[in-house]
């Protein structure tokens, strides 16, 4: 069986999808498929770095970021990666990316991590917003399976996009290897390049969806009584000006860390010296820094929305995503009570047991029998 990866996500800093894109792509591998990837190796290592300088240059600006620096990145992609890949034969296309997949005579796979173009269309990049719902549509269409990552999101695409219920496939992610519990004080020293103080901590990118200044009011009520950090780990985004902004706006600047974009070695220790993580998001489709946490028995407090109990089962404490007050309440709670840190520490590290990517990729392997007829 040979399959054509879209790896062109990997080009960027990895995310949730490039997270995903590795981690199947290994097991797949391993399990003998014959993974051809869309962007080799040495052409996302320089993608990688424009992309990092990209970055830099977009936390700078802001708003005033200029639209042109994207559409040359975008050209020059479009002109460097995957023409040669989709002209080779392959038995299975498997479109990873929010983006139109090309013309192709063999199966396909889509990929449908959420419905936020839907949902919040208003919280995305002006030029994603415009894009996503006709080329998603598009793709699931034109798909002969199509994954998606929870039940509820399964449920959203066959209530919303109409998709048939029978060509759909639930695969859970998992969290990836690099994350596990360490030795606290090892990691304690390599953190305090971030705070001295026992902290708060959020994973994942800056940006609206987020609901991180949902985080930050309901810090700064913490704050008043604890001397704690608040740390926000992950790179920055989109929409993010007045997020940044929102901590000195209530009087906490001092307490509110942005890290930017980390690896998984630093994020790890950054899991496992946590007083509390903190996953406040609006909408997920799935959700992975909850299992991350999970894996290094961090204690997990979630927003009360349907993909995030589901992933986390009895192994979080939730709250309703717009009460900052319920939410300051929670992480109370759970800093003033040792044996309710313990008990969720003890959950997760249980819970998170049912997530492998082996799995992932047995069952993505199952679909692409599906497509194939076998």
């Amino acid at each position: 069986m040979r399959v054509l990866l879209n790896t062109k996500p990997l080009i960027f800093r990895k995310t949730g999808i490039g997270y995903y894109i590795t981690n199947i792509r290994r097991e797949l591998l391993q399990a003998g498929v014959d993974v051809v990837p869309t962007v080799e190796e040495g052409a996302r290592g320089l993608f990688s770095s424009l992309g990092a300088v990209s970055s830099r240059m977009r936390r700078m600006a802001g708003r005033f970021y200029p639209s042109f620096v994207k559409s040359i990145g975008d050209l020059l992609i479009s002109s460097l990666s995957g023409r040669e890949s989709i002209g080779r034969p392959f038995d299975i296309y498997h479109e990873t990316s929010v983006e139109r997949m090309p013309e192709v005579t063999a199966g396909a796979v889509a990929n449908l991590y959420d419905l936020s173009f839907v949902h919040f269309p208003e919280m995305l990049p002006a030029a994603i917003a415009e894009t996503a719902r006709p080329d998603m549509t598009a793709n699931l269409q034109r798909a002969d399976r199509v994954i998606v990552n929870t039940q509820f999101i399964r449920d959203e695409a066959v209530d919303i996009l109409s998709i048939p219920e029978g060509k759909i496939d639930v695969i859970p992610l998992a969290p990836s290897a690099a994350y596990h519990v360490s030795d606290r004080a090892v990691s304690r020293e390599r953190v305090r390049r971030f705070t001295e103080k026992e902290y708060v901590l959020y994973v994942g990118t800056v940006e609206p969806r987020k609901n991180l200044k949902t985080l930050i009011r309901a810090f700064r009520d913490v704050a008043l009584r604890d001397d704690l950090t608040l740390v926000i780990a992950g790179g920055f985004g989109w929409n993010y000006d007045d997020i940044v902004a929102y901590a000195p706006e209530l009087g906490i600047r001092e307490s509110v860390v942005f890290t930017g974009y980390l690896d998984e070695e630093t994020m790890n220790d950054l899991y496992n010296c946590a007083a509390v993580v903190v996953y406040p998001s609006l909408y997920e489709g799935f959700g992975l820094p909850q299992l991350e946490a999970m894996a290094c028995g961090a204690p997990l407090v979630i927003s009360d929305i349907p993909t995030l109990r589901e992933v986390a089962g009895g192994a979080a404490v939730s709250f309703k995503a717009s009460d900052h007050e319920e939410l300051t309440h929670v992480i109370e709670k759970v800093l003033t009570d040792p044996a309710l840190r313990s008990s969720l520490s003890a959950r997760g590290l249980e819970r998170v047991k049912l997530y492998s990517w082996k799995l992932a990729a047995e069952e993505t392997i199952v679909t692409y029998q599906k497509v194939l007829g076998r």
